[in-house]
């Protein structure tokens, strides 16, 4: 019987590892960590991708197609509160895709997100056969 229990649970245990972000094509929704000369660009935090939290800080592993990212900004100058944006995202197989923020100005919160640069992920490009783009 305990054989028989402890079979059930690796069993159990192997199937629900087997499901892989990394299994199908596959986008990657990460910040720029690249320092701007640019005053006006600022870092963000992804807090999540389509009601998602990630388990790898500011790195959402996603299949391709439309996402709802929720993105996060420290605050600046005077002001004490975070901010936060909700920003539409089409991403395309195989590619990471690097946000950051753009501010007004240094006197006010007012910022929007953007994809600051997007980068082929090679090893998925090789694994699944995506061309390049």
């Amino acid at each position: 019987m305990k054989r028989l229990v402890i079979a059930a649970f690796i069993c159990s245990a192997g199937a629900a590892f087997a499901a892989s972000p990394y299994d199908q094509p596959y986008s990657i929704i990460t910040i720029d960590r690249i320092k701007p000369a640019d005053y006006h660009i600022k870092p963000v935090f992804v807090n999540r991708v389509d009601g998602e939290n990630s388990i790898e800080r500011n790195k959402h592993v996603v299949p391709p197609g439309d996402h709802e990212v929720v993105i996060d900004k420290s605050p600046q100058g005077g002001f004490h509160e975070p901010t936060q944006r909700i920003m539409k995202l089409t991403t395309e197989p195989c590619v990471r895709y690097n946000l950051a923020a753009r501010v007004e100005n240094s006197l006010t919160q007012e910022w929007e997100p953007f994809v600051r640069s997007t980068e082929p992920i090679g090893e998925c490009k090789a694994k699944f056969k995506v061309a390049a783009r």
